[in-house]
């Protein structure tokens, strides 16, 4: 289905004329930068999480690129926590986040005011799942898994040049980790040019 939308997105701003006057998010040489939220769905067994199936992670962040040509180049990153946090069978809440980052590349056609793009993040991150097994007295008595993973994100992204330097994004990607991490991604961005 990915693959699907990807070749359509594509012929479609192909079929788009070029315009002598269209505004140029970045130019052919620029920079930017902005805010980026992330929805993930990743796979991660009941047994790794004090069976507790925790939902998606909802993320925040930010990212910054340099531009020359069609090529960007730069970082980014974002963390949230799973929107299905509660009681496992036990009665113990349990918890989690995921929490990613690294440096970004990208690859754009550019026809009027539209960008199809495909890009990918290279770098690591953590996922923290904590179960809340009770006090003794004061103290709250944990049980918590820390792991630290090596992330791939690769993403097909459609960006709108809502004025000559704010570009509005829409993205779908797959997140490929270590630890048997993986996860389906849908993200918005909102960039602005910060070198026109």
């Amino acid at each position: 289905m990915v693959r699907s939308l990807a070749c359509t997105l594509a012929l479609v701003a192909l079929a788009l004329p070029e315009q002598a006057h269209a505004q140029r998010f970045g130019g052919q040489f620029g920079g930017g930068g902005g805010f980026w939220m992330m929805v993930l769905v990743p796979d991660i067994a009941e047994s790794r999480s004090f069976d507790r199936d925790l939902g998606a992670v909802v993320g925040f962040g930010g990212r910054g690129f340099i531009q020359t040509g069609r090529v960007r180049l730069g970082g980014g990153g974002f963390g949230g926590s799973f929107t299905d946090e509660g009681l496992n069978p036990a009665d113990n809440r349990v918890s989690g986040g995921l929490g990613v980052g690294g440096f970004t590349a990208e690859y754009l056609l550019m026809r009027r005011n539209i960008e199809v793009i495909v890009g990918a993040l290279l770098g690591g991150g953590e996922l923290t799942l904590e179960e809340r097994v009770g006090f003794d007295g004061d103290v709250e008595i944990l049980n918590r898994r820390e792991e630290s993973i090596v992330v791939g994100l690769p993403w097909l992204r459609v960006g709108y040049n809502a004025a000559p330097l704010v570009n509005l994004g829409l993205q779908v990607g797959y997140l490929v980790g270590s630890e048997d991490v993986e996860a389906f991604a849908v993200g918005i961005d909102v960039l602005v040019g910060l070198i026109p």
